[in-house]
C-alpha cells in the first residue's frame, strides 16, 4: 500500500466524494487518501480501465463504469451517487504517446464541460479540477497563475480550454471550483514510461539506461504532497473560483534528480546521458509561483524531496511485479 499522509481528521468522513479519472497516477492516490479518510468514494473509469492502481481498496469504493463523453449515461449516474465533493482527474494525453487530437478535445473539454453542468444539476458544493503546467508552455521567468497560457501539445492546448471553460461555466451555475496546475509529480505506481518509474526499474531489473542529455530543467514534488494541496482545496470554503500553482517552487536539471535516485539505490549501472534526443516541442524550464497556494490554502510540501525519492525506490522495490504486465 502507498504510505498515507498524517492528515487524518473527521472532514471527509462519510462525505459523497466523487473521483474521475481513478485508473490514473494523481486519480488513484486521491482514491486511496479518501479511502484513508472515511469518505464514501464513488469513482468513474471508462469500461477499458484497467484500475490495477487501487486494486487494494477496491471493495471500499463504488465503481462506475462511465464515459466522461457520454453526456446522459454520465448525467444519470451522477444522479445516482450525488457527490457532494468531486475531484476531476479524467484526462486524455498526460501519457506523451496519446496524440489523437479529436480524443483530446471530446475528454479534455467536452467531458469537463458534462461533469461540470451534471454536478450543478445536482447540487454539488464544491468542484476541485486538475490543471498542468503543460498550459503554460515555456516560459523562461518564474511562472504565476496569471501568465499567458502558450501550450505547446494537444494536451496542453486542450487542458487550457477545458479550464478556462470550466470555470466560466461553474460560475454561471453557482459551483464552487479551485483548478490546481499540477508541475512535475512523481511517487509510487506511477506509469512505466514516466521518468522516475523508468529510471528505477531499469535500475532494479539491470537494463540499460538511455536517457537524453537531461540538461532540461524541471519542478518536481512527491505525489502526497500534490494529494495534500488537492485535499485543502476541498476543505476551503472561501475561494468560489480560483486557480494554483502546485509544485516544489524549485528547479533543478534532469540530472540532479537521476543522482538523487543513483545515491538511494545499490548499483553498479550507470546511466547513458545523450543516447536519445530530445523531445520535439521539449519543455526546457517551468519554475511555478506557488506563494498563492501557501498564503490562500495554507499549503506546504511536507516531504522532502529526497524522501520522496526514497519512499518511491522502497514502493517499486516491494511491487516491480506489478510492471511485468505490457502497458504498465
Amino acid at each position: 500500500m502507498v504510505q498515507k499522509a498524517d492528515m487524518t481528521d473527521s472532514f471527509f468522513n462519510g462525505k459523497k466524494v466523487l473521483i474521475t479519472g481513478v485508473s490514473g497516477f494523481i486519480g488513484s492516490h486521491m482514491a486511496l487518501r479518501m479511502a484513508h479518510e472515511n469518505a464514501d468514494v464513488s469513482v468513474f473509469a471508462r469500461d477499458a480501465s484497467d484500475l490495477w492502481r487501487i486494486e487494494d481498496i477496491a471493495n471500499e469504493v463504488q465503481i462506475h463504469r462511465v464515459d466522461l463523453r457520454d453526456s446522459q449515461s454520465l448525467s444519470t449516474c451522477m444522479k445516482k451517487v450525488k457527490p457532494e465533493i468531486i475531484f476531476h482527474f479524467g484526462a486524455y494525453g498526460v501519457d506523451a504517446r496519446q496524440k489523437d487530437y479529436f480524443d483530446a478535445v471530446n475528454t479534455n473539454i467536452t467531458g469537463t464541460m458534462n461533469i461540470i453542468n451534471s454536478a450543478a444539476d445536482i447540487g454539488c458544493v464544491k468542484f476541485v479540477n486538475t490543471g498542468s503546467c503543460a498550459e503554460y508552455g515555456n516560459k523562461d521567468a518564474i511562472i504565476h497563475e496569471s501568465d499567458e497560457l502558450c501550450p505547446l501539445s494537444i494536451y496542453g492546448s486542450t487542458k487550457a480550454a477545458g479550464v478556462i471553460i470550466a470555470h466560466q461555466l461553474a460560475q454561471e451555475k453557482n459551483v464552487d471550483i479551485i483548478t490546481l496546475r499540477s508541475f512535475g509529480v512523481f511517487g509510487e505506481n506511477e506509469g512505466s514510461h514516466k521518468f522516475f518509474p523508468y529510471l528505477i526499474l531499469s535500475i532494479l531489473n539491470g537494463k540499460e539506461i538511455n536517457l537524453t542529455p537531461c540538461e532540461q530543467y524541471r519542478d518536481y514534488c512527491y505525489i502526497e504532497n500534490i494529494i495534500d494541496g488537492f485535499v485543502l482545496a476541498a476543505k476551503d470554503k472561501t475561494v468560489k473560483n480560483g486557480i494554483f500553482n502546485i509544485g516544489s517552487g524549485s528547479v533543478y536539471t534532469m540530472k540532479h534528480f537521476i543522482n538523487l535516485v543513483f545515491k538511494n539505490i545499490e548499483t553498479s549501472q550507470k546511466p547513458n546521458f545523450g543516447a536519445i534526443p530530445y523531445r520535439e516541442n521539449e519543455m526546457w524550464k517551468q519554475q511555478p509561483d506557488v506563494s498563492k497556494i501557501k498564503s490562500v490554502l495554507g499549503w506546504e510540501p511536507r516531504i522532502t524531496l529526497e524522501e520522496g525519492i526514497v519512499r518511491t525506490i522502497e514502493w517499486y522495490k516491494n511491487n516491480r511485479h506489478k510492471y511485468a504486465k505490457l502497458g504498465r
